[in-house]
């Protein structure tokens, strides 16, 4: 017997299977490069859910903890795609004037971190042209008010799946799949090598 099993295939269907305005196998395309480029931050411990999961293995935490540890890390501060899926959604077919903006945070623009162009983003905005419609061009219009802030990895990742269709409820989903995965390898990674990782003896406080 020869039977075909693709995960992403499967929960695609179970999430989006009729709300999809874009071929489902471009679709998968899609959600499987979101979850690639989605494994790794550039700079592997700086995420605080990276972080947290070194911590965790450098403790002697088991896999399933540590990526608990992770996973309540996900928060509207943090990995906070599913405020900018709802951003979006109420936004993005509005007069929108994001100068009257541009003195607070706009999920899905700028970084902490990553000042200009994230390779990331720009690797999923020209690969899938085609998927672009109406909520990548707002963020795009964003670009453009409030430049030089660019839009981030999550703004993409939501911008696209939403208008490839995908549910707004399941979208959190396939970043996050690519992200355990990157979870594993570094809590793979400190307790082969368990170098010494510390939290940082400075608080630094953004508001100020």
């Amino acid at each position: 017997m020869s039977v075909k099993y693709n995960f992403f295939d499967f929960i695609l269907d179970q999430t989006s299977k009729n709300s999809l305005v874009i071929e489902k196998e471009r679709c998968l395309e899609l959600i499987n490069a979101i979850a690639i480029n989605f494994i790794e931050f550039p700079k592997e411990l700086e995420p605080p859910s990276s972080a947290v999961i070194a911590l965790s293995a450098n403790a002697g935490a088991s896999l399933p903890n540590s990526l608990a540890c992770g996973l309540n890390c996900v928060s509207e501060k943090h990995l906070l795609l599913e405020t900018i899926c709802d951003f979006i959604e109420e936004n993005y077919q509005k007069d929108f004037s994001f100068e009257d903006l541009s003195k607070r945070i706009i999920p899905g623009i700028g970084h902490p971190s990553i000042k200009g162009e994230d390779p990331r983003v720009e690797f999923l905005l020209s690969e899938f042209k085609d998927v672009q419609a109406e909520r990548v061009a707002f963020y795009l219009k964003a670009e453009n008010k409030l430049n030089p802030l660019r839009m981030n990895i999550g703004g993409a990742m939501c911008a696209l799946m939403l208008d490839a269709g995908i549910s707004k409820e399941y979208i959190q989903f396939f970043p996050l799949m690519g992200r355990i995965y990157g979870w594993c390898k570094t809590y793979q990674k400190i307790t082969k090598e368990f170098p010494k990782v510390r939290p940082s003896e400075i608080i630094v406080n953004e508001s100020n």
